[in-house]
This record gives C-alpha cells, structure tokens and sequence, in this order.
C-alpha cells in the first residue's frame, strides 16, 4: 500500500511540473512573439516606411502615453500621423533596437533613432542634418496587437542636433 502511494505521489508531482512547465512555456512563448512583432514592427514600419502596414501592429482602442505634438490624439490615429510626419521629414529614418525585454504582456526597448532631416519638420524647412538619439519604448500587447505605449525620447539633442537650440554651455572650469 505505500508502495502505491509513494508511486501516486510521484505521478502528481510529475504532473505538476509538466502543468507548471507548460504555463511557464507559454507565457514565453507570447512573449517571444510580442518581441518579434515589435522588432517587425521597428523593421517594417519605420526603417522600411511601409505605412500600409501600420494598421496591422495596433489595436483599435490603442493608447498613447508618451507626449505627441499637441494637435496629435493620442490613439493609433495620431501615432500613425506622428510617424508619416517623420517619415517625410527623415526619409532614411531609422530605429535600431540596442536592447529589448520582453516580460508578460510588455516588451521594453532602448534604441537609438537616426535619420537625415531631408524635409520639412516641425516648422523648420528642411536641413540635411542628421540626427542620432536614444529613446525608450514600452508596449504592451494583447492578442498580438500594442494597445498601450509608454516612451521617452531624447528630444533636447534632436533639437541641438538640428541647430533649433543653441547647444548648452560647457562649464568653464
């Protein structure tokens, strides 16, 4: 009889683990794929310009948290406004993923973003400046789709780097 016992507490906890193993394999498994969305998304979308394809990597009750220009809602609508206006202003734009985290239903990013202003921007007439920035990018993601971003982006060096505002003072020592 113990010996029975002993050999039924070894099948439960056998499938315990293969329980826990399982759940544990596909929370990595979405997390694996929110990565690769983001990053097809950083591919296609903006170092490619495909536009069209915009649509397909956010929800329809997406929110934006990360400040917009002011005439910009802050949903899908004024994010898809936000990266034509940079397409058009940087047509080489480009995000290059330095690092990414994908945790849960969230995939954490720091890249750096390039790009040639080569059109108007901002009320300033096109430069030819280029520009090299950090910036961080927080998605979350349901069903395959953002439906929330959380960002920062370096935008005082963007600025400098366009010759918009004058470059801070060194200290003088």
């Amino acid at each position: 009889m113990a010996l029975i016992q002993k050999g039924i507490s070894v099948i439960l906890a056998l499938c315990f683990v293969m329980m826990t193993a399982s759940a544990v394999y596909a929370q990595t498994d979405a997390e694996t794929k929110n990565a690769v969305i983001m990053k097809g998304f950083y591919d296609e979308v903006v170092n490619q310009g495909k536009m069209d394809m915009f649509d397909s990597f956010f929800a329809d009750n997406f929110v934006e948290h990360e400040m917009l220009p002011p005439d910009l809602p802050r949903n899908k609508q004024g994010v898809k406004q936000l990266f034509t206006m940079l397409r058009q202003a940087f047509p080489d734009l480009k995000f290059t993923v330095n690092d990414m985290v994908s945790h849960g239903d969230k995939v954490w990013t720091y890249i750096t973003i390039s790009g040639t202003q080569n059109g108007p921007f901002m009320d300033m007439p096109a430069s030819g400046k280029k520009i090299s920035i950090q910036g961080f990018d927080i998605v979350r993601f349901v069903n395959g789709k953002a439906v929330e971003h959380w960002g920062l982006t370096d935008d005082m060096t963007m600025m400098t780097q366009l010759g918009a505002i004058p470059p801070p003072e060194e200290k003088k020592k």
